[in-house]
């Protein structure tokens, strides 16, 4: 990867689809990051606008993002928080919507689709599985994970698998096998480089597992985040 080129994961999944839109579906690209100014202030960014199939001038906002789900009491208003807790589902959508899609508006009158695009996954702490509520505009049918506070690691720690710590923006490859920075470690390696991380850096960590299936082949099975044990108010 290029080192001028940020690391970080949402600028990594664009990058992901304006090659899928430019290589594989083929569509003229008009605008990708294109600042929007009114009177020397940038109000925001336009992801995407390209030229679809049908010839319709689109706008896309896209975002990757993780979300942990608490099953108590609601933090900022959201039972979906990310790993920044400042962040949430219902606070990322509601901007999307409310302000990311309408910029086009201020360049162009002839967009006739605009489109929010949401990817990632959504991750329940040990005993729950899925929310008995989900907020607008996420789909039942979304990928998961497991979290854990740093306290409860053990839950996770599965003696016959083994595990991973990845950075970004590696979240979104967990299985892959050219990552050097990330080896797939034994339990106990595991449990000291969590623990030496979190002593380094009090921010959650975002660890893969996996283990043997019945054709002898290494699967990831599980995504988790190990966050603060102070979390999500630290």
């Amino acid at each position: 990867m290029d080192e001028h080129v940020s690391n970080k994961v949402g600028p990594y999944f664009e990058r992901l689809v304006l090659y899928w839109l430019k290589h594989v579906r083929g569509l003229q690209i008009i605008a990708h990051a294109l600042p929007v100014r009114e009177e020397g202030r940038t109000l925001g960014e336009i992801d995407f606008l390209f030229v679809d199939e049908r010839g319709r001038l689109t706008h896309w906002e896209v975002a990757v993002k993780f979300y942990l789900h608490l099953t108590g009491r609601p933090h900022r208003g959201s039972h979906f928080v990310g790993p920044n807790s400042r962040d949430t589902f219902e606070r990322k959508t509601q901007r999307m919507h409310d302000h990311q899609l309408l910029l086009s508006n201020r360049i162009r009158n002839d967009v006739e689709v605009r489109e929010a695009i949401v990817k990632g996954c959504l991750f329940y702490p040990p005993g729950a599985d899925k929310a008995p509520e989900l907020p607008r505009w996420m789909s039942a049918d979304h990928d998961q994970g497991r979290w854990v506070h740093h306290r409860e690691l053990q839950k996770v720690a599965d003696p016959g698998g083994e595990f991973r710590i990845l950075t970004k923006p590696h979240w979104l490859s967990v299985n892959s096998s050219d990552i050097a920075s990330a080896p797939w470690m034994d339990v106990d390696q595991f449990l000291s480089a969590v623990d030496q991380q979190a002593a380094q850096f009090d921010r959650p960590i975002f660890a893969a597992r996996r283990s043997m299936s019945n054709t002898n082949i290494a699967e990831v099975v599980e995504r988790f985040f190990i966050v603060p044990d102070e979390w999500p108010n630290n």
